[in-house]
């Protein structure tokens, strides 16, 4: 239902935008970069492509780039598209700048995860020094 006599293309737009929710602003920002001058607008018709394009990456864990499947996390994409508007570029012709970043920000969180993980085994083998051997006795148990 239409409330009000707008475009469908700004209406489309309205309704991809309540999907970023509270990271709406931030897309916003980044949208900038896709213009051609600062003082240049984008048409609603780009608006709304490359809105889509952005759920696309976030839906779908991740992207093409420079010709591989890469897996990234939401947050990753969330992330680099914050920093990249906070770059203050335009003349974006696509999304590659930001799905480098993202790819940086998720293996660097990839690696933060694992680092923590170590930590943690770390200090559980200090509680229980024999826990691995029983664990693993366990788990030849199991096989059996």
């Amino acid at each position: 239902m239409k409330v009000f006599n707008i475009p469908e293309e700004i209406h489309e737009i309205l309704r991809l935008s309540a999907r970023f929710g509270k990271s709406w602003s931030w897309v916003e920002e980044y949208l900038h970069c896709f213009r051609s001058a600062p003082d240049k607008p984008l048409r609603a018709t780009r608006v709304k492509i490359i809105l889509e394009e952005i759920l696309e990456f976030l839906q779908g864990g991740g992207f093409h780039y420079d010709g591989k499947a890469h897996v990234v996390r939401s947050d990753a994409i969330h992330a680099a598209i914050k920093y990249v508007a906070q770059t203050n570029k335009t003349g974006f012709k696509n999304h590659n700048y930001m799905k480098k970043v993202a790819i940086d920000f998720n293996l660097k969180a990839i690696q933060k995860e694992e680092a923590d993980q170590r930590a943690r085994a770390g200090e559980a083998a200090k509680r229980d020094p024999n826990a691995p051997e029983r664990i693993r006795r366990m788990i030849e148990g199991v096989g059996r």
